[in-house]
């Protein structure tokens, strides 16, 4: 009968407290249900390739998000509980009964969060699995099915995180003594020091993120510095709330015709202690408010721009390619003819048709001179001053924009964007070429939208001059030297509808099978699609907009749990100073004002700040996602403006309604 008292004892426990511990459970349920799902769409039969892999990253960021942020809530919940116990510990009951009475607390806990959360998470997964479906253009001729490994792993990682909570619990019990346990919430009112290092080294970080943020010029040069730069906001925003917002304060203290008017007095003492005991919770969630307005609005900007990120990667609809080199005895004229051959039995059904020939290789520039640099080969990675040089004929250059250029043999004629307009020469690798004329108009090759690099092109005089330069770069990088191509591209003048079709059963199975599939060339082929890209393209971004949406919502749950407990730490925290100020002379309107300033400017400033970052990082990631081929600037601008309103105005309800609960603290109510 003894057993039964201490799990009577915990559920009574539970229920006194529930309006503290039932967020922490609904919080529990929820990222239950999450982690449920996304393991069931990892380990879908289904669901595969790179879609798979996204689930499979979700997965391990939820998982890792689990164990971070319950143990931080919970870390809350057993600060709250330390006087309770203290009192049981008076009243005789020794620390062993505390705990077994805590471990019926946890089981009571895990049991609900598991059973409610994979419940839930079984019951809404054919939903969640058909959203998904109709993001990536699955088929979403799906029946109902529980997820064996999906609950197994479940299991696993959330009975883990109890189990673990119940250690830590345990232990904060077990090293306090009776009366530290007694005053448990209200350890720690001294006036806290100015760490003026750490507040300088913050203010340093933050500058060093939000200087990368702005002075990168090239996407290449933003996936180097990316992580750094979040890295060095994240240390900058945690140190600067910690330390620079105390020493911020301190200094308006020591301002004494500043400090001493009673609408300052209040509010500038009451914040230094709210800032000691709070600033890591609101870095939080300044930090998770910035990645769910980063998350979900880069995502939803590269699903919306899909298309336009198409047609960029993409500039015609169908384009075949092969490369070659000037041993290879490649015949442009019998690559074309093979494919004219194609297309003559279809008429009406093409359009736009272009052919040309170009070479193009990684040089590192310097001004008008080409170079390999210090490597036998630049990569992208390598060198801040990337460049692409693409090299054609002047035949072909004439055929693509009608403009005919009268070449020597050594002369060239150059299209640059970043090129000096006095030079007269340009130098590639040792040699040095006259420019014979500044072009308006490059030839359409390829796509250098999506290579998001300085791209110079080159018209030469004819194909042995082309040759010619094959050979330089050649000699210069040997095997990892670029071969020559030689590429057809054309639209289709048909309904949207029917391109699919028409690209997969004619242009793919009849002619380059037919012609120029495994084994049938002696040099290297490959086509590209536009409507036979769609398909994978659709399962990446809709795989990316699925898991921004879906990460994004337990950030933005996270981010309302913190506000919440923040709320009622705050009440508790004020309620006796509360009292106090009305015991020295302050009227009941007085200090409502007072707290009312400081709880709103508490809370403001990490949605504040948090719009400020994804200000600052706006360019950076403008550059990221020119690597994926989205340079639609102004659709990621009204993305992201949306997104900070929406979540400015979420945030805003969630203040004011956790803020209720404070009032009724500080009024001693019932919350």
């Amino acid at each position: 009968m003894r057993k039964f008292f201490y799990g009577r004892l915990a559920l009574t426990n539970l229920k006194k407290n529930s309006k503290t511990y039932l967020p922490f459970l609904l919080t529990c349920i929820g990222t239950v249900i999450m982690f449920y799902n996304i393991c069931a769409l990892t380990f879908h039969s289904s669901i595969q390739g790179s879609t798979a892999a996204m689930m499979e990253m979700g997965m391990e960021i939820i998982a890792i998000f689990a164990v971070i942020f319950l143990f931080y809530t919970n870390s809350f919940l057993i600060k709250r509980r330390k006087k309770e116990f203290g009192l049981f510990n008076i009243l005789g009951m020794e620390k062993k009964h505390i705990g077994k009475i805590m471990a019926w607390e946890t089981l009571y806990t895990a049991l609900i969060s598991l059973f409610g959360g994979l419940l839930l998470g079984i019951l809404f997964s054919k939903l969640i699995t058909l959203f998904l479906y109709k993001l990536i253009n699955f088929d979403p001729n799906i029946g109902f099915a529980v997820s064996g490994k999906g609950v197994l792993y479940t299991l696993v990682l959330f009975g883990a995180i109890f189990f673990l909570l119940l250690l830590n619990n345990l232990r904060h019990v077990h090293t306090a003594n009776p009366i530290e346990l007694l005053q448990g919430g209200n350890v720690g009112e001294k006036e806290p020091k100015t760490k003026w290092l750490i507040a300088v080294i913050g203010l340093i970080a933050l500058s060093i993120g939000y200087y990368l943020a702005l002075r990168i010029e090239t996407p290449l040069a933003a996936i180097s510095y990316f992580l750094i730069a979040v890295i060095a906001v994240i240390v900058g925003t945690y140190f600067l709330f910690t330390a620079g917002s105390i020493a911020l304060l301190k200094l308006l203290k020591k301002n004494k015709a500043y400090y001493y008017q009673t609408k300052h007095f209040t509010t500038v003492s009451g914040m230094i202690y709210r800032m000691k005991q709070n600033a890591a919770g609101l870095a939080s969630i300044c930090v998770m408010s910035t990645m769910v307005v980063v998350m979900i609005s880069t995502t939803v900007s590269m699903y919306i721009g899909l298309e336009d990120l198409l047609t960029n990667r993409y500039p015609k609809d169908f384009a075949l390619t092969a490369q070659y080199t000037p041993e290879d005895h490649f015949d442009a004229d019998t690559f074309s003819g093979q494919v004219e051959n194609v297309l003559a039995d279809y008429p009406g059904k093409t359009d736009d048709y272009n052919a040309y020939t170009y070479l193009s290789f990684n040089t590192e520039r310097n001004n008008n001179h080409f170079s390999a640099g210090d490597n036998a080969y630049i990569k992208a990675a390598d060198a801040d001053d990337l460049a692409i040089l693409v090299i054609t004929t002047a035949a072909d250059y004439q055929k693509a924009t009608g403009k005919a250029l009268n070449l020597t043999d050594d002369q060239m004629a150059v299209y640059a964007e970043n090129m000096s307009s006095t030079a007269d020469t340009i130098q590639v690798f040792d040699k040095r070429f006259p420019i014979k004329e500044r072009l308006f108009k490059p030839v359409s090759m390829g796509n250098p939208v999506a290579w998001q690099v300085d791209i110079v092109h080159l018209i030469v005089a004819d194909e042995n001059a082309l040759n010619r330069l094959y050979h330089d770069q050649s000699n210069v990088y040997g095997d990892k030297a670029s071969p020559i191509s030689y590429e057809v591209s054309f639209d289709l003048s048909l309904p949207e509808s029917e391109k699919t079709g028409f690209s997969q059963t004619i242009l793919v199975d009849k002619m380059y099978q037919t012609y120029f599939g495994e084994g049938k060339t002696s040099y290297e082929t490959y086509y590209s699609s536009k409507q036979l890209s769609r398909s994978s393209f659709y399962e990446i971004y809709g795989g990316l907009f699925f898991l921004g949406i879906f990460l994004g919502t337990l950030f933005l749950m996270a981010t309302v749990l913190i506000i919440y407990y923040k709320q009622i730490v705050e009440g508790f925290d004020d309620k006796e100073r509360y009292h106090i100020m009305q015991k020295v002379g302050m009227s009941k309107e007085e200090i409502k004002k007072s707290v009312h300033s400081q709880v709103l400017t508490i809370f403001a400033l990490p949605l504040i700040v948090a719009a400020i970052h994804v200000t600052v990082a706006f360019p950076l990631f403008t550059k990221l996602l020119a690597l994926l081929s989205l340079t639609n600037v102004p659709l990621f601008l009204k993305c992201t403006i949306v997104t900070i309103l929406i979540f400015a105005v979420v945030y805003s309800l969630v203040y004011a309604l956790t803020a209720r609960t404070y009032y009724k603290i500080i009024n001693g109510k019932d919350f």
